[in-house]
């Protein structure tokens, strides 16, 4: 799986490649043919953009900290659209560091890409524990 990087936040600073990659080559380990030889693109923007997205798409006026937009193209897989800002903040929160939420959000919008959903608590448990693996796997 090839992973494209786009940053829209120029004070973000580093982008944390070297965890999504990490992440994408263990999805691909897991998920093999499903993901292999596909590109993803990992798109970092505002709070600003992200709730805009968000409106715009899932009528929610709020900013988020992940999307995901599938691709209708057979050779990419889609978009996965990162805040940092909000990232950042749930990270603090929830005692993460900032690189291991943004590979946690990296993770949740690859398995929607791979039919995972969370409308329902079952769905929601299947995502945790395919995300889980993903992040847990040497």
């Amino acid at each position: 799986m090839e992973i494209v990087f786009e940053n829209q936040v120029p004070r973000l600073g580093r982008i944390p490649r070297a965890v999504i990659l990490r992440a994408a080559a263990r999805a691909q380990k897991l998920f093999g043919s499903r993901v292999a030889g596909a590109a993803a693109s990992v798109v970092f923007v505002s709070a600003a953009a992200s709730r805009k997205l968000n409106r715009e798409y899932r009528s929610k006026d709020a900013p988020t900290n992940v999307l995901s937009f599938a691709s209708l193209d057979r050779a990419e897989i889609g978009d996965i659209i990162i805040a940092p800002s909000v990232a950042r903040e749930e990270a603090r929160q929830m005692g993460r560091t900032f690189d291991e939420h943004v590979a946690y959000l990296f993770v949740h919008g690859l398995l929607h890409f791979l039919g995972f959903a969370h409308s329902s608590p079952t769905e929601e448990r299947r995502m945790e524990a395919a995300s889980e693996k993903i992040l847990n796997t040497k």
